[in-house]
């Protein structure tokens, strides 16, 4: 069995549904909810699959929804259609288990078995073995600036099935005719976003710097301040070879000494405590608003 005729099987594409059901979230741009959908869930998936296999199938239109952000403003999901959410999940499910082991150790974001607190966990450990200096950092407007060719190139370096590639490309375009940007809340994006980054994070996780990063925010933790300046424009310069860049009020050097917060922890010298009230995630609680 193919990759793609994995993807598209009645098993997976039944395990997609069941992620979905079980994640909730809103209709996309054609207003089919997901208790619409249930009502003939046995015929949707038949025909969704008929689809996937015959080369019918294209997604349907995103609904844009803007999430409050913790630190102020919004953040825009791109929610696709039930049905594309379900192929979506599918595909996830089968890519991630080719992928996510092959992913860097420094990632912590949508992996299985990893989390913020581990994240939160790694950069204490490094704090413990002296690494006092770092770089607190966030990548510009990550998940809208992803190039779509450079991506599926990094895509075809893991898989080579020509049809999945190309249900992978259909959903690229269908968020952006630019050839930049994934959707944020497509259940496909935080895995392609994953593996756009492992080259940078394998080249910036090193003896001297350690790398701990969650989507697009990051620390980069050392032993001085030197060290931790010349992190800071080695990563300036692989994410500029990315086609990204660093946020420049979001990116700094600093010490534990004069306290930070990542992931919605505050770090003061040798403590840590979780900010009341903030996800982590940063988009997946709060108010909403459609657009």
């Amino acid at each position: 069995m193919s990759l793609f005729d994995d993807i598209i099987s009645a098993e997976r594409l039944h395990a997609g549904w069941r992620r979905v059901r079980q994640n909730k979230g809103a209709a996309g741009g054609d207003g089919v909810g997901i208790d619409r959908f249930e009502q003939n869930l046995g015929d949707n998936l038949a025909d969704l699959r008929g689809a996937l296999a015959n080369g019918r199938y294209r997604p349907g239109p995103l609904q844009c929804v803007d999430i409050a952000k913790p630190g102020g403003g919004w953040r825009r999901l791109a929610i696709p259609p039930v049905r594309d959410r379900v192929v979506q999940s599918a595909a996830a499910i089968a890519l991630d288990r080719l992928i996510d082991p092959r992913l860097s150790d420094a990632s912590f974001a949508y992996r299985r078995g990893r989390s913020v607190e581990h994240a939160i966990g790694r950069v204490m450990t490094y704090r413990l073995w002296g690494a006092d200096w770092l770089v607190d950092g966030d990548i510009e407007r990550y998940f809208d600036s992803i190039p779509h060719e450079r991506l599926m190139r990094r895509l075809a370096g893991h898989v080579r099935c020509r049809r999945t590639g190309q249900l992978v490309r259909h959903w690229l375009e269908r968020f952006s005719g630019n050839g930049r940007g994934v959707a944020q809340g497509a259940p496909i994006s935080p895995l392609l976003a994953n593996l756009y980054l492992d080259p940078v994070d394998r080249a910036i996780d090193r003896r001297s710097h350690r790398l701990v990063r969650y989507a697009d925010d990051f620390v980069i933790l050392t032993r001085d301040r030197k060290r931790a300046e010349r992190a800071l424009a080695r990563m300036g310069s692989l994410l500029a070879a990315q086609g990204l860049t660093l946020h420049p009020e979001k990116t700094r050097v600093t010490h534990f000494a004069d306290g930070f917060t990542f992931l919605g922890y505050c770090f003061n010298g040798r403590s840590v405590a979780p900010r009341q009230g903030v996800d982590p995630d940063g988009y997946l609680n709060g108010p909403t608003k459609r657009v």
